[in-house]
């Protein structure tokens, strides 16, 4: 039963957002949207994380050690490589740029070599090489100066370059799997105390990474905090979690890095970015027999210094979700969480 004394500090507490709310409302009808913006500080911080973002990605095309240029890169040759007829010269603008950060990456020095991935570095060089073949006739002279550094001895049998659409048919699940597992999945909120295998969750990230991104650049990582002071501190700041945040076997802290977009009209694409990621991700934990709650997180000064504290967030990073994961007590009620109808959301035109 719900005491007199909590009872009143619920009622303030409504009473001050309630107030708060209309006040915010009341300055932006007064001063406008941009008196509001210059006033209020609200989106001062994203503010401060795109203009870091920018810099970290000049900084990082300079010295040639940009991973995300280089992915950016290569997935625009790739379409250039697949685009029906192939234009003779394309990529001029930016493959110097390229093969330069192309050869910094794969011989790295320093913190690099724990950050490079050799998989996308075979990749890279794979697509440049058939870059290079493809534009054998092109005479502009950035073409021209890139092939003439152009080099490469280790090839693999198997290259990873574009391939032919054909290869895809069949190798899907069926809808009906597909349907059926996201049809199942539901926020869980109770878990038993089983710790939650490591390998089983790098699978499920391995899914989430197949994921759409824009120009493939995944700009984007995942913290997996398991040790229980620290994730149960975690669990704990964003609003929402209240009650549950304590017996959380796992939660997953997903982070946009603007690093990856050297435009202020991208901002949002980090968020975009992460909630790709995750779909795949809490699919694949369902099917891998793992539960899981998207946690949604508040944009406030105060959660963001308080999460940054905890894992070490760099000035352009943002988070964009926090995802609670482990094995679901059976004995639990799950909201149903009814869908809508395809009719209410779908317009044809």
């Amino acid at each position: 039963m719900m005491t007199k004394a909590k009872l009143t500090r619920q009622k303030l507490g409504v009473w001050k957002r309630e107030n708060i709310a209309a006040a915010s409302s009341f300055l932006r009808r007064c001063i406008g949207a941009r008196g509001y913006y210059l006033f209020s500080g609200a989106f001062s911080d994203e503010q401060r994380a795109v203009s870091a973002g920018t810099r970290m990605h000049y900084v990082g095309e300079r010295s040639n050690t940009h991973q995300m240029f280089l992915r950016r890169s290569i997935h625009r040759i790739e379409k250039g490589l697949s685009s029906s007829p192939m234009r003779e010269t394309f990529a001029g603008d930016y493959i110097v740029r390229t093969v330069g950060t192309y050869f910094s990456l794969s011989q790295p020095t320093g913190a690099l070599k724990s950050e490079v991935d050799e998989g996308e570095i075979r990749w890279a060089g794979d697509v440049l090489d058939q870059f290079f073949s493809a534009t054998a006739s092109s005479n502009h002279p950035e073409i021209l100066k890139a092939r003439a550094i152009w080099s490469r001895s280790e090839v693999c049998d198997e290259r990873l370059v574009p391939f032919a659409h054909s290869r895809l048919s069949g190798s899907a699940e069926s809808f009906e799997g597909l349907a059926r597992l996201s049809s199942h999945r539901r926020s869980v909120r109770l878990f038993d105390q089983r710790p939650v295998p490591r390998p089983t969750v790098e699978q499920a990230v391995t899914v989430g990474l197949q994921a759409p991104s824009a120009c493939n650049r995944q700009s984007l990582r995942v913290v997996l905090v398991d040790d229980p002071e620290l994730r149960e501190k975690v669990a704990s700041v964003p609003m929402g979690t209240a009650g549950f945040a304590s017996q959380i076997p796992l939660i997953a802290v997903v982070i946009g890095q603007h690093r990856g977009y050297e435009h202020e009209r991208d901002r949002h694409a980090v968020y975009v970015d992460g909630g790709l990621f995750s779909m795949g991700f809490v699919l694949a934990l369902e099917g891998l027999g793992l539960n899981s709650c998207c946690i949604n997180w508040p944009d406030l000064r105060e959660k963001h210094r308080q999460m940054e504290t905890l894992v070490s967030l760099a000035e352009d990073e943002r988070v964009v979700m926090l995802i609670a994961i482990g094995y679901g007590k059976q004995s639990q009620l799950v909201p149903r969480s009814k869908k809508r109808d395809v009719k209410a959301v779908a317009q044809w035109l």
